[in-house]
C-alpha cells in the first residue's frame, strides 16, 4: 500500500500537472499561469522533500523537462488565442479559486522545505562515518517537512541515511525480502570524531522488515563525547559494535557496522549530536539540546547524496 501511494504521489500526480500546463482546456492566461504555478510548486516540493530513497532520484529531473516541454508547447501553440482574464461566470471563477487555494496550501510545506538548510546555528564539523559508495540522506533539516526528528528536542538536526545503488535505489530488488537486499546492509561506520565513548548497545536483535522494535529505539547504538558535544550513531548491527564506555577513538576507527536493529522501518545509520557530555540514556535519545552538524562544510537535508557509487 505505501508503495502504492509513492507511485500516485510521486509519479502519477507530477505527470497530472504536466499535462494539465499543455492540454488542459484552460479559459485564459490567468487559469494557465494557475496551472504552471501549481505545478512548479509540486515539482518543487516533492524534489526536495520526495521519498526518493525509494524510487531513485532521477524522477524529478524527467518532470521538469517535461514541464518545461509542455510549457514550451502551449505558450507558441495555445497561449496567443487565449483572452487574459477569465470571464466571470461561476464556474470559471470557481475553477480558478480552487487553483489558487491548493496553491496556498502547498506553499507552506514548500516553503519549509526551502529554508530546511538553515540550520539555525554553527554546525558542528564531523567526519561522514560511511566512506565506501554513494548514500542519500533520508530523513535531515531544519523543517518538520524534510525531517521527522525534527520534532524531538535531542534529534532536531538528526539524519537517517541509506546506501544508493544503480538508478539511485536503496535496495538489490524492487522487494527486498530479507535484509542483504539493502545496499546499506553491514556498511562500516567509522568514528566522526576524536573523543571518549561514553554509552554502548550491542546486543538487540536486527528486524527483518517490516518488523521492528518499538521498546528499544535507537537499537544497537554507540555515543562518542567529543569537543563539547555527543554523538549518537544508532541501529547498528547485533555483534558488531566491540567498543566500551571508556574507550578512546580518533576520526576513521571502525566502530560498528550499519543494521537493522531497534525501533526502524529499514536497515539505514541514524546519527544526531548533543550538547556538552550527555551519558543518561533519555536525555541523550530526547530531551539534551540537539546540535546541527556538517560534514566538508556541508549541512545535509532530506536528498541530498554524499559520496560516489562503487559497482
Amino acid at each position: 500500500m505505501a508503495l502504492f501511494l509513492l507511485i500516485v504521489s510521486h509519479i502519477l500526480v507530477p505527470l497530472v500537472f504536466i499535462v494539465a500546463v499543455g492540454f488542459s482546456r484552460a479559459a485564459s492566461r490567468i487559469h494557465w499561469l494557475s496551472y504552471l504555478a501549481l505545478a512548479v510548486v509540486y515539482l518543487l516540493l516533492i524534489q526536495r522533500a520526495g521519498a526518493w530513497i525509494w524510487l531513485g532520484g532521477y524522477w524529478p529531473w524527467l518532470f521538469w523537462a517535461g514541464l518545461v516541454a509542455t510549457t514550451v508547447w502551449c505558450f507558441v501553440r495555445r497561449l496567443p488565442a487565449l483572452p487574459v482574464w477569465p470571464a466571470w461566470r461561476p464556474g470559471t471563477i470557481l475553477s480558478l479559486g480552487f487553483n489558487i487555494g491548493i496553491l496556498a496550501a502547498l506553499s507552506v510545506p514548500a516553503w519549509s522545505s526551502l529554508s530546511a538548510r538553515e540550520a539555525g546555528a554553527e554546525p558542528i564539523e564531523l567526519r561522514w562515518p560511511l566512506e565506501q559508495g554513494q548514500y542519500r540522506v533520508g530523513q535531515g533539516g531544519n523543517s518538520h517537512v524534510m525531517n521527522h526528528h525534527h520534532g524531538i528536542e535531542a534529534q532536531h538536526h538528526a539524519l537517517d541515511v541509506v546506501r544508493i545503488g544503480r538508478f539511485g535505489l536503496r535496495t538489490r530488488k524492487i522487494a527486498p525480502g530479507v535484509l542483504e537486499d539493502y545496499h546499506i546492509w553491514n556498511a562500516p561506520v567509522t568514528a566522526p570524531c576524536a573523543g571518549e565513548v561514553t554509552n554502548v548497545a550491542a546486543s538487540a536483535p536486527d528486524q527483518n522488515p517490516p518488523r521492528s522494535d518499538p521498546d528499544n529505539p535507537a537499537g544497537n547504538y554507540v555515543a562518542i563525547y567529543c569537543g563539547n558535544v555527543t554523538v549518537v550513531m544508532a541501529h547498528m548491527r547485533q555483534g558488531s559494535v566491540s567498543l566500551k564506555a571508556g574507550d578512546k577513538v580518533v576520526p576513521g576507527d571502525l566502530v560498528g557496522r550499519v543494521g537493522n536493529s531497534g525501533n526502524t522501518s529499514e536497515p539505514h545509520l541514524h546519527m544526531h549530536a548533543v550538547q556538552g557530555r550527555v551519558s543518561d540514556h533519555d536525555r541523550l535519545m530526547w530531551e539534551a539540546r540537539g546540535l546541527p552538524m556538517s560534514f566538508e562544510g556541508r549541512y545535509l537535508v532530506r536528498n541530498d547524496v554524499v559520496g560516489r557509487r562503487i559497482d
